[in-house]
């Protein structure tokens, strides 16, 4: 591997990246509350895009030049369209951290937050299609969600030592789990891989962002997973 090119910009720590599929269009999100365009062809800074008011905690985009952010403790998810130059401001979860969020498809998102939450949205809508209330154990922090890009599955991580895989109902108005998975240790970070075949989980003792507590019993670790759903779980 070979170092390319270091981007400066940003004033706060870099707390999400994301590529544009099947681009080297480059977007990052930072604790100075700013999201971040490069060209990673030419290795240049594009612009910034501002709008949330605390640290872009989680990001993601598909194909179409967009990019889905969620903002902290300023409880916003926000969808940029880079071409039109606009934003689509998203309320839903309250008194809360805003920790992740995934894309489904160009008009379908999912978010997680500290209070326990799965949100599914729709693009047309500034109120949540699905709320999902206790989505993990009692307590837990919904800590990473990835999805099944083109499909109606994702997948959620937490502190309750389990990864979900849920499926939304064709119309997006319902959700189940399908799928649980015992992970020992707080889920940090999920990939899908681009055909939805596998996908990798980041586990850590503790979240990725604070020490608000410690899980001897984990190993920091990646581990990876078959994308099969063979049996039904305990709900």
């Amino acid at each position: 591997m070979t170092f390319v090119k270091c981007f400066r910009k940003h004033r706060g720590a870099i707390t999400a990246l994301s590529f544009r599929r099947n681009s080297h269009l480059l977007m990052s999100g930072s604790a100075d509350r700013s999201i971040n365009l490069w060209n990673c062809d030419d290795k240049l800074y594009i612009e910034s895009l501002y709008g949330h008011q605390d640290t872009v905690m989680g990001m993601d985009s598909f194909l179409q030049e967009r990019v889905v952010t969620v903002g902290a403790r300023d409880k916003t998810l926000r969808l940029w369209k880079i071409q039109e130059e606009s934003q689509l401001v998203f309320n839903g979860h309250k008194n809360t951290v805003l920790d992740c969020v995934s894309m489904l498809n160009e008009e379908h998102f999912v978010t997680g937050s500290q209070d326990n939450v799965l949100c599914v949205w729709h693009i047309k809508k500034k109120k949540p299609a699905i709320t999902k209330l206790n989505a993990h154990s009692p307590g837990s922090w919904i800590s990473a969600v990835a999805g099944l890009k083109n499909t109606e599955c994702f997948i959620s991580g937490s502190n309750d030592n389990s990864v979900k895989i849920w499926a939304c109902a064709a119309n997006y108005r319902t959700m189940e789990c399908i799928k649980c998975i015992e992970v020992i240790g707080t889920i940090n970070a999920i990939v899908v891989s681009a055909d939805n075949s596998c996908f990798a989980l980041g586990v850590g003792q503790e979240h990725k962002m604070g020490r608000w507590w410690s899980n001897k019993d984990a190993r920091n670790k990646i581990l990876l997973y078959p994308m099969v759903i063979e049996d039904e779980v305990d709900r």
